[in-house]
């Protein structure tokens, strides 16, 4: 009758060491995927309002709160590289962010130049609202779920998540809107 032994015997041991390196090799493999999709499910659910697209749906100035068509295309993008974007109907502007405790600040704009002619309100208090936004301006920003509410200068922009970003904001003048 055959004793079991606990202890290997060293033929099964050398076999081990063998088998080892391929095991471990195997696990890396099998683990990999899994880190990247770690890694991406944290990236997606990161809180704050850099990496997406912001559509204005309202903008309040002096007392007065105007609705924001769709048709307008009036967003704002902040891109995860620091660069910042914002359409207001008639042009692109383009420039720098930089986070802070309680919302950004924008440097470095620029901006498409086409004239606005018209007298409609509504795109004259977009464009209005995006000119605010200077170099050096600090921008209030408070996120709530999907709402992005935006205080700069005496405008206060609300605002609704598109979705994350699909291109760079572009520099002014390069097609960027």
């Amino acid at each position: 009758m055959k004793r079991w032994s606990c202890k290997p015997s060293a033929r099964s041991r050398s076999s081990l060491a063998a088998r080892l390196p391929a095991l471990v090799g195997a696990c890396l493999l099998l683990m990999l995927p899994l880190a990247a999709c770690g890694s991406k499910a944290a990236a997606s659910s990161a809180p704050g309002f850099v990496g997406y697209d912001w559509r204005v749906v309202a903008v309040s100035h002096d007392g007065t709160t105007r609705a924001i068509p769709p048709s307008l295309h009036m967003v704002l993008r902040f891109s995860p590289n620091g660069r910042f974007g914002a359409n207001d109907g008639v042009n692109f502007h383009s420039g720098d962010f930089r986070k802070t405790a309680d919302g950004f600040t924008v440097s470095g704009m620029t901006t498409t130049l086409a004239g606005y002619a018209g007298h409609d309100a509504t795109i004259l208090l977009a464009i209005n609202a995006i000119n605010s936004f200077d170099d050096g301006v600090h921008a209030t920003a408070k996120l709530s779920g999907d709402r992005l509410v935006i205080g700069v200068s005496s405008y206060t922009l609300t605002c609704q998540r598109l979705g994350r970003q699909t291109d760079l904001p572009s520099a002014a003048g390069t097609g960027g809107g």
